[in-house]
C-alpha cells in the first residue's frame, strides 16, 4: 500500500522500486526500512512509498502491467533525449515505444493494476511514460494495428516536452498559479509542437505531431491551445488526452494528494460527449479498475477492508476485513457497499499494534 513518507516506521518492506530524481535507483523492492533510509527519503523530496502489507500480496493476484525494469528503461530513455535533444535522434524512443507495444500486445489481461503506474517520482518524465502506456493499452483494447500503435505511442510519450521549455517556478509551483502563469503553461503545446516537428523524424508522422498539439483539446471547444471540438480532434488525440487527465489527478504531487481512482473514473465517466467522445470514454474505462486489488476501503458497515479481487462489477470487488480477515463477496452482499477509499493514515491506525508489527517486522 502507498505510505506518505510522514507514516513509515523502521521495519516496513518496500513493495515497489523508488527512484530519485536522476532516475537512480533509491530502494529496490523487497528492502527493509530504517529510521535512516526514511531520513533519505525525506532529503530526497519523496513524498509516498509503496509498502507490503496490511495484508501479504501473494494472497490474491495482481497482474503486473508492464514490467518495471522495462518502465525504468523506457523513463531513462526518455530522460537522456530530453537532455540531449538538440543532438540526438529518436531512434532510442521509438525502439522504447515499439518495447512497450510488444510486451502490451502479449498479454491478454493488463488493466488489473494499472493504477500502480500512476506515481510522484520524476513527475514530468514519469507522467509521459504513463499516458503513453495508458494510451496503448487504450489502442490495444480498440484493435488498433502496430502501425496506429506506434504513432499513438510516439505522440503520448512526447506530448508534454514543451513543458521543459516553461520557467521551473511557474511549472513546479506548489500553489494557484496566476492567470498570467496559466497562459505560459498553456503554450507547453505549441512548444512541444515545435520542438519536434523541427526534427524532421521518420520516427514522427502528423498523427504523433497532433497528438503533441491537440492533447489539451476537448469535445464541446472548452480546451486549448486552439479550442477545436468535436470531429476536428482525432481519436488519437482524445486516447492520449483521457489518459493524460487520469493520470495527473490520481498521482501525488508536491502541493496535492493524487485522487481516489474511483473519484476519478466517476469523473471521466461524467466527461461523455462533454469533454471527451462517448465511445472513447467508454473504451478508457474499460481498461481502468476504480478499486484494484491492493486498495483500502470503508464499507457501508463502518468497517475497513482491502480489496483483494476484482468482479465483472468494477464497483463490486470482492474484500477482505482488517480486522477479522473475513472475506466479503460485495457482488452477493448487495446490502454492503463500498462507502469510500482509505488514506494509508487512516489505514495504519485501523491496524492494532501487534498487527503491524507482525506485517511489518523485520522478522516476518
Amino acid at each position: 500500500m502507498k505510505v506518505p513518507v510522514n507514516f513509515l516506521t523502521s521495519g516496513m518492506r518496500v513493495e515497489k522500486p523508488l527512484f530519485g530524481k536522476r532516475g537512480e535507483l533509491l530502494l529496490n523492492r523487497g528492502v527493509i526500512l530504517t529510521e535512516s533510509l526514511i531520513s533519505l527519503l525525506k532529503k530526497n523530496n519523496i513524498i509516498t512509498v509503496e509498502v507490503e502489507g496490511p495484508i501479504p500480496y501473494d494472497e490474491f493476484q495482481i497482474k503486473e502491467c508492464i514490467s518495471e525494469k522495462l518502465r525504468q528503461n523506457a523513463l531513462t530513455t526518455l530522460m537522456d533525449w530530453i537532455k540531449n535533444r538538440h543532438i540526438l535522434d529518436l531512434e532510442n524512443v521509438a525502439d522504447v515505444v515499439k518495447s512497450l507495444i510488444e510486451e502490451i500486445l502479449s498479454k491478454k489481461g493488463v488493466s488489473e493494476n494499472l493504477t500502480n503506474l500512476c506515481s510522484s517520482d520524476l513527475y514530468t518524465f514519469a507522467h509521459s511514460v504513463d499516458v503513453c502506456i495508458l494510451s496503448l493499452i487504450v489502442g490495444k483494447r480498440l484493435g488498433y494495428s502496430r502501425k496506429k500503435l506506434f504513432a499513438l505511442g510516439m505522440g503520448s510519450i512526447l506530448h508534454d516536452v514543451g513543458k521543459l521549455e516553461i520557467p521551473p517556478e511557474i511549472l513546479n509551483k506548489p500553489a494557484k498559479l496566476t492567470p498570467e502563469e496559466y497562459e505560459i503553461i498553456k503554450k507547453h503545446p505549441f512548444f512541444s509542437y515545435e520542438i519536434l516537428k523541427k526534427k524532421d523524424d521518420e520516427n514522427l508522422n502528423p498523427f504523433s505531431l497532433n497528438i503533441v498539439l491537440n492533447h489539451h483539446e476537448r469535445f464541446d471547444g472548452s480546451g486549448y491551445p486552439r479550442r477545436l471540438k468535436q470531429l476536428e480532434i482525432n481519436d488519437l488525440e482524445y486516447i492520449c488526452a483521457i489518459s493524460d487527465v487520469f493520470n495527473a489527478m490520481t498521482t501525488d504531487r508536491v502541493y496535492r494528494r493524487a485522487i481516489p481512482v474511483h473519484e476519478v473514473y466517476e469523473m471521466i465517466e461524467g466527461s461523455c460527449n462533454t469533454l471527451f467522445p462517448f465511445n472513447l470514454v467508454r473504451a478508457f474505462l474499460s481498461c481502468i479498475n476504480p478499486f484494484p486489488p491492493g486498495t483500502l476501503v470503508m464499507l457501508s458497515t463502518e468497517e475497513p477492508a482491502i480489496v483483494v479481487a476484482s468482479s465483472d462489477l468494477p464497483f463490486r470487488p470482492k474484500v477482505k476485513l482488517l480486522k477479522s480477515f473475513e472475506e466479503i463477496d460485495l457482488t452477493k452482499e448487495l446490502n454492503i457497499t463500498i462507502r469510500r477509499q482509505l488514506t494509508p493514515e487512516e489505514a495504519l491506525n485501523f491496524i492494532p499494534t501487534f498487527e503491524k508489527n507482525k506485517y511489518f517486522s523485520f522478522n516476518n
